[in-house]
């Protein structure tokens, strides 16, 4: 039996898909074990111009649909532990965005079928499975065209041009159980999601059960389109289609988008270094400013910096476009992201004297998964410094308060207001959110530095992480959560990492400056639509 642990899963529907995508792989090995369903193909994928490679193992569902594909992910995980895992293979496209052959990466995945059914119709309840930040930075960038000359079948019904090669798109993949070929479904799904560019079975039960593992793996979709989803569907685009959608999946990782599980290895044969992420917008900070507080376990280190900059956006105090601040977050090529492409390679520290609307979201896109140290930024007459004055120290408990006992049958938004530094008014948040909803405080006696210790830290994020967790539970039909927090730092980036967008509702995180005056929905950051939310738009 092979160890555990591979780079890749690919998961496929289909034979024409799994075969489309093992003629790519460098070698293969076909495995099956006693008592296992599942036929795996182990093999590498090698990163040109270097000795590093990605072990690779593929799968074929041994049925359509998201049941199969979640039942078998779930065995893929528990046997292989892979880092990442893609659905790979063919889809439904919309008729007049994009032509058959085209290839679409999912922003997100969108389960249609969840739904209520009353006398007045049925309510769909869509899920959506977001795809990895990291995998589809890394997809949007991808420009080098050498995939399409790649694909290994012809063209159907045309000239073999260089105009006619495929084209690929960025957008949301519905997934649902039924395989759709009328002309009245995939128009009914598009006035629910409009940015919808595909339709298939899988993704959804692929996404769920990667989200549920243990060591949740990243997750992306990738479709090459066969048909149109309608009453003209056939099957003369299949080997095209699942052709193009490998060769762009291989493509995308000889460009080697992540560092290789044995790259890691090799550098944890050392001792790991630190990658130290300063966030800018209300002061610079010196480069080497956070490491003279390291104790002696960080001294020693190797040290890498990253910077968040984005005091060139700050006008008399005023900060004057949210819109390029988050954009600098979400760019697949920037700071962030090359952070999070190092994560299991170094060690990430973070430090920031930054606007708290752009703390919490990049807390948010690097997630828990991410081992985070903390340093916060502890001003005082001739002593400034990022050391912790407390460690050791017993600190207050967050107390919280408004949260529903019981199941309560809410339609609307939460404001939850988070009070450690300075008091969060709610005359003032009650002026930003729609009337009627439901208010969570979550609270310190107010006071400037009161956190004074990385454990401080770790703790209230527990609580906030618990608090939006019996949001979710109990509050099951909210629409939205306002969160209004005063407090350091280090702690907003923090409780980014505990917003979960697959469990919990969408985010709006405001920012105050003589009152609250602009916001950031994280969902909408997470997949790079506007996202920036001005009091009136609340």
């Amino acid at each position: 039996m092979r160890n555990n642990s591979v780079d890749f899963a690919i998961i496929t529907a289909l034979r024409i898909e799994r075969d489309a995508v093992r003629d790519r792989l460098d070698s293969c090995e076909v495995l099956q074990e006693d008592f296992e369903p599942l036929t795996y193909y182990y093999g590498r994928v090698s990163i040109p111009g270097s000795n590093e490679y990605y072990t690779v193992v593929l799968v074929a569902l041994l049925g359509m649909g998201n049941n199969e594909a979640a039942v078998a992910t779930t065995r893929l995980l528990q046997r292989w532990e892979p880092v990442n895992v893609m659905m790979v293979g063919i889809a439904g496209g919309v008729r007049g965005k994009l032509e058959l052959g085209d290839v679409v990466v999912s922003t997100f995945c969108y389960y249609y079928e969840m739904a209520k059914l009353t006398t007045e119709g049925d309510q769909r309840r869509s899920e959506q499975f977001l795809s990895d930040r990291l995998l589809y930075g890394r997809a949007y960038a991808y420009e080098a065209s050498e995939w399409k000359g790649q694909i290994s079948v012809l063209r159907p019904g045309t000239v073999q041009t260089e105009n006619a090669l495929p084209e690929v798109h960025f957008a949301p993949i519905a997934s649902g159980e039924k395989v759709i070929a009328d002309a009245e479904t995939l128009p009914r799904l598009l006035q629910d999601c409009p940015k919808l560019l595909a339709v298939a079975m899988e993704g959804a039960g692929v996404a769920r059960a990667a989200a549920n593992h243990t060591n949740p793996p990243r997750f992306l979709e990738i479709r090459g389109i066969s048909d149109f989803a309608d009453a003209q569907k056939n099957d003369n685009w299949h080997g095209y289609a699942a052709n193009a959608a490998a060769a762009f999946t291989i493509g995308l990782l000889r460009s080697r988008p992540i560092p290789p599980l044995a790259a890691v290895k090799t550098a944890r044969t050392v001792e790991t270094p630190l990658l130290i992420l300063r966030a800018q917008s209300l002061r610079a900070i010196a480069p080497d400013e956070v490491i003279k507080s390291f104790g002696d376990d960080l001294k020693r280190r190797e040290v890498e910096t990253s910077l968040l900059d984005f005091t060139d956006l700050v006008a008399n105090g005023v900060f004057t476009s949210p819109e390029t601040a988050v954009q600098r977050i979400t760019e697949p090529q920037g700071a962030l992201f090359g952070t999070l492409a190092r994560r299991g390679e170094a060690e990430l520290v973070f430090h920031g004297i930054i606007h708290i609307p752009l703390a919490i979201l990049a807390g948010h896109l690097i997630t828990d998964r991410q081992p985070v140290r903390f340093f916060d930024f502890h001003p005082s007459p001739g002593s400034n410094t990022w050391s912790w004055p407390g460690d050791g120290e017993e600190f207050p408990p967050m107390d919280v308060q408004g949260l529903p006992e019981t199941l309560l049958r809410h339609t609307g938004d939460v404001i939850i207001r988070i009070t450690v530094s300075y008091k969060v008014f709610p005359e003032q948040t009650r002026k930003v959110v729609p009337e009627g909803a439901i208010e969570v405080d979550l609270k310190l006696l107010p006071q400037r530095g009161i956190v004074r210790s990385e454990n401080q830290v770790r703790e209230y994020g527990q609580v906030f992480r618990r608090t939006m967790d019996l949001i979710t539970q109990r509050i099951p039909n909210v629409n939205r959560v306002h969160i209004f927090y005063a407090g350091p730092v280090s702690l907003a980036f923090h409780i980014g990492q505990q917003i979960s967008e697959n469990i919990h509702p969408p985010v709006i995180v405001w920012n105050f400056h003589r009152g609250y005056d602009w916001a950031i929905d994280l969902a909408a950051a997470y997949v790079g639509e506007q996202c920036v939310i001005r009091p009136t738009q609340a």
